[in-house]
């Protein structure tokens, strides 16, 4: 049986989940890895046992690797992806796919004009609660969905930002609380509600020293005609277990911490319990306890995807919406205007 040959660029926290999805996949082999750190890419080529780089375009032109799996510093996803995608390899990134849209477009541009697939992965939503919920609204058990709610209200040190210089930047982070942690939310939202159309937001930077917003809030209005709040933060005592909330006609769902907290559904059994202690809210490593599934299950598709020459589940044209919506965010906190998406104009996260 043969195998897609894969390249893994960047390793950092994220990237063990990946190179440990990658390895447990029958149709996968990972076959090279790089970083910039010329030690660090010695040390897990050899626990990996495959080949090592410090420049990823070593990699570009080999014929065995055939798909690029990118968890580099978020604003470097985009412009690597598309040297490996004009190179004729298939392509995969870690969450937010970019940060910037310009950059993701011409991700997504190089990927079709080199008949190459596309896809992020955002964990989540291959997480069994998300996707019973998801499944109820498609089935139309909650009726007519009126609002939904993503909080993802967490602590991250100045310890964590100053672990690394790209952590807290506009350049390489995209943003802070809502581009980094609270873009899994965010995401869960829009799978759930669909397009929105406009959005009113805020955001400041109240406790820690970094470029980006350690506190946020925003309003959206829906193409369906629902409303949303969004709330995130990264500098709240202790954190709290991240939040999902979506209420219908006929239902309210809510999802703390991975865990099914409310399932009150018409003529369904009722569910009210407290959300379970496992997340990262407070630790970047408890949001990844039960996350290697997940990872499997997203970079799996992607390999069916190419095998069945179909769209990933979540392509790169949907991994681009969560991004559309932060940015809309920030350009309303910065003008203090009701943002319209689409976006218009400059995307970077700074601009206005």
């Amino acid at each position: 049986m043969a195998k897609h040959g894969f390249a893994l660029i960047g390793l950092g926290a994220v990237s063990g989940l990946h190179a440990d999805a990658i390895q447990q996949l029958p149709k996968a082999e990972l076959r090279a890895v790089c970083d910039i750190n010329e030690d660090r890419a010695r040390t897990v080529a050899a626990q990996r046992g495959c080949d090592w780089t410090t420049d990823h375009r070593a990699l570009l032109n080999r014929p065995d690797i055939t798909a690029v799996d990118i968890t580099t510093w978020s604003g470097l996803h985009g412009p690597i992806g598309t040297e490996f995608a004009r190179a004729g390899k298939h392509v995969i990134t870690t969450k937010p796919i970019d940060v910037r849209l310009e950059v993701i477009d011409e991700l997504i541009e190089a990927c079709d004009t080199n008949g190459v697939k596309l896809a992020a992965v955002h964990q989540s939503r291959a997480l069994e609660p998300y996707c019973r919920l998801k499944a109820a609204i498609d089935q139309g058990r909650l009726g007519r969905i009126l609002m939904g709610h993503a909080y993802c209200k967490w602590l991250r040190t100045q310890t964590y930002y100053d672990s690394s210089a790209w952590r807290g930047t506009y350049e390489l982070d995209g943003g802070g609380c809502l581009m980094n942690q609270g873009i899994h939310y965010v995401d869960l939202l829009l799978w759930y509600l669909g397009q929105p159309v406009t959005v009113a937001g805020h955001t400041a930077t109240l406790c820690r020293s970094i470029e980006v917003e350690d506190c946020a809030t925003a309003s959206l209005r829906f193409a369906s005609g629902a409303l949303g709040t969004i709330e995130a933060a990264t500098c709240l005592y202790r954190g709290q277990p991240a939040r999902v909330e979506v209420h219908g006609e006929n239902g309210n769902v809510a999802i703390a911490g991975d865990e099914v907290v409310l399932w009150d559904v018409e003529g369904e059994e009722t569910i009210h319990r407290p959300p379970g202690a496992i997340d990262g809210s407070s630790d970047p490593a408890g949001g990844m306890v039960n996350a290697l599934d997940a990872h499997i299950a997203q970079i799996g598709d992607f390999v069916r995807a190419i095998d069945e020459d179909r769209e990933p589940e979540l392509s790169g044209r949907e991994a681009r919406r969560a991004v559309e919506v932060i940015l809309a965010i920030y350009r309303s906190s910065r003008t203090g205007q009701v943002v319209t998406i689409p976006l218009k104009g400059n995307s970077d996260p700074r601009a206005v």
